[in-house]
């Protein structure tokens, strides 16, 4: 009896290579850059790749475009529901404004603060002294009036001063000094010019208003009516007495002195 022949062994086949995977590599599910399959966390947004032990697959992305309709709905629903509640509690917020405005809270003890007249100033008289009741009167208006002082000091003369019409005065005869001249008049223009500025300058209170004639003065030009106001010893005085002068209607006025 014959054996079978055995059957040879089998060839040997090379070992085969794996392929390479047809897809690219793996990326974050968040902003889709590409990352190492065993990379922990993306190095474009830090989203963790790998999920922690016992942790649960979330949604990223909790709606698009095809999410289902209700969930849109459901989104317009909290929308319009949060700007009712805000609505609300604008109105509530403005009438707790206006109660606020409008009352005093009466919890606990009220005080009543007097409220105080407005005051006048003015001077307080006694209407009855047994009433005992004080009328605050209107306030009195106290007129200022602004007054010159007269010089007086060194106006004593050894002459005679002769008044003439009209309480105008001459110089004092052999008398020298200094006077305020207030206005010159040319001789061939007459008296009258001169008269009219010594009554004016007496209305308006200037003292000792007087006429001399210049020729009879060696001190002076002659030729002239002068119209003065004033017999003074020094000049001194004359010039204090100058601004009155000047501001009573002659703004030209000058201190000249009047000797023989």
């Amino acid at each position: 009896m014959t054996t079978p022949p055995h059957e040879p062994p089998p060839e040997e086949q090379p070992p085969v290579e794996p392929t390479q995977a047809a897809e690219g590599p793996p990326r974050c599910p968040r902003c889709g850059a590409a990352h190492d399959p065993l990379q922990e966390y993306c190095l474009e947004c830090g989203l963790r790749l790998v999920p922690l032990p016992g942790a649960t697959f979330t949604r990223d992305t909790v709606w698009t475009r095809e999410s289902p309709i209700w969930l849109w709905l459901a989104l317009a629903a909290l929308l319009a529901v949060a700007l009712a509640a805000g609505a609300i509690v604008a109105l509530a917020a403005t009438d707790d404004e206006n109660e606020a405005g409008t009352s005093v809270p009466t919890t606990g003890p009220t005080t009543t603060i007097p409220v105080l007249p407005p005051t006048t100033t003015g001077v307080p008289t006694l209407d009855t002294v047994t009433s005992g009741t004080i009328t605050i009167g209107p306030p009195t208006t106290t007129a200022t009036t602004t007054t010159f002082p007269t010089t007086t000091t060194g106006t004593t003369t050894t002459g005679t001063t002769t008044t003439g019409t009209g309480g105008i005065i001459s110089w004092p005869s052999g008398e020298d000094g200094y006077t305020v001249v207030l206005r010159s008049t040319p001789t061939s223009q007459g008296r009258g010019p001169a008269e009219s500025a010594a009554q004016q300058a007496r209305n308006n209170g200037l003292p000792e208003v007087g006429i001399l004639e210049s020729s009879d003065y060696s001190s002076m030009n002659p030729g002239y009516y002068v119209t003065f106001t004033g017999v003074y010893d020094t000049e001194n005085e004359a010039e204090n007495a100058l601004p009155r002068a000047r501001t009573s209607g002659f703004p030209t006025a000058y201190v000249r002195e009047v000797a023989d």
